[in-house]
């Protein structure tokens, strides 16, 4: 294999002149000598040894991509359909602009910040990170930082974040889903215990698109009606058995901020015997390629999960090519939802308690009578 220093001795130059044209700095030499170096390097076939460049200040073309997000051990975070869906779009975005992706997911910032280091990578994309991981990151770390999916302060400053109009998401599923007499709407998150209403939390911004649809009707929003859901799927299904049991609160709709939840408890439903839309209505988030398949097909907020990865990458290029920190930079990039309607919702005068549905209510009246007699 051809070393710098015997591309060096065939076009007699020295290995700096090599190593300008192996990176691309025209600039810095005659098109003439650039085209000549250029052509032995391609007649000798050299390849550039990437494990040595990584440990150098010439740039590893390494990119890392940190999901921070929580799940149980035995559900990777890289099998949810949305971020799976980043993942493509980020790698391919890279690949087209000749770097590579060093993908990591751990909660634990200390950890991710430790890779970053230890692999030399000349930028990072954060995904799911909460703001304090992203300072924390940076504080430690000097290369460009973009963010997906962070929430961000109005007294914050040197960020760039790309995310959703999530507020005006919730607001048009709920405005719709009142326009079709759900007056009782449950809003199930994805928070395993920790409060959706935290300032942080993406969720906690739906819920005020969801307040406020109700606001606008004149209706008082029931607070016990919001649901933290586990990150643990067999957990969740335990709670759907417990919603069920409890009737689902009276509720007729159930808004999920998420669509694979949304998708679950359909599933759910249909194995008790209970048809969608007619004895429940459900409602997502986020227009996963799944939810398009199912049948009811899934009434959701659509995003673009490929452009939220794509963007992600166009604003970090940016970044690197002007060579220079943030500083005092602050950019919240807001890409557009829309509503799908989708089969999964009705009319509640539309709505009919199928048999199975019908039994259980008989069954528990029953059980009353029994007991006070």
């Amino acid at each position: 294999m051809a070393r710098i220093k015997d591309i060096a001795k065939l076009a007699n130059v020295s290995p700096s002149t090599v190593s300008n044209v192996i990176h691309g700095r025209k600039n810095k030499l005659s098109p003439e000598l650039y085209e000549k170096v250029q052509r032995i390097l391609e007649e000798e076939h050299y390849v550039t040894h990437r494990g040595a460049q990584m440990l150098t200040k010439q740039g590893s073309r390494l990119i890392a991509l940190i999901l921070t997000y929580s799940r149980a051990e035995e559900e990777s975070i890289v099998q949810d359909p949305f971020v799976s869906s980043i993942i493509g779009a980020v790698q391919s975005a890279l690949q087209k602009e000749g770097y590579f992706l060093l993908l990591y997911a751990n909660p634990q910032m200390e950890l991710c910040t430790k890779i970053t280091l230890e692999w030399n990578v000349e930028g990072i994309i954060l995904l799911g990170a909460k703001r304090e991981d992203y300072y924390y990151l940076r504080s430690l770390n000097s290369v460009p930082v973009v963010t997906i999916d962070t929430i961000f302060f109005p007294e914050d400053h040197s960020y760039v974040n790309v995310g959703l109009e999530d507020y005006r998401g919730a607001l048009e599923m709920t405005r719709y889903l009142l326009s079709k007499g759900h007056e009782k709407i449950a809003f199930l998150s994805l928070m395993d215990g920790m409060d959706v209403l935290r300032e942080d939390a993406i969720d906690n911004i739906r819920y005020q698109g969801y307040l406020q649809a109700y606001k606008e009707k004149n209706l008082a929003a029931d607070r016990s009606l919001c649901r933290n859901l586990s990150y643990d799927g067999k957990i969740r299904q335990k709670q759907y058995k417990d919603f069920y049991r409890e009737k689902f609160w009276d509720c007729t709709a159930l808004f999920f901020t998420a669509d694979i939840m949304a998708l679950e408890m359909m599933s759910f439903c249909m194995d008790q015997k209970l048809r969608i839309p007619e004895d429940i209505s459900i409602a997502g988030y986020d227009g996963i390629f799944a939810a398009k398949r199912a049948r009811p097909r899934l009434c959701t907020i659509c995003q673009d999960g490929t452009e939220k990865g794509r963007r992600a990458v166009m604003e970090l290029l940016l970044l690197l090519k002007e060579e220079r920190d943030i500083g005092t930079r602050k950019k919240d990039i807001r890409l557009p939802v829309f509503l799908e309607k989708g089969s999964s919702v009705q009319t509640v005068g539309e709505q009919k308690q199928s048999p199975g549905y019908s039994f259980i209510c008989k069954r528990k009246r029953s059980l009353r009578i029994e007991k006070s007699s």
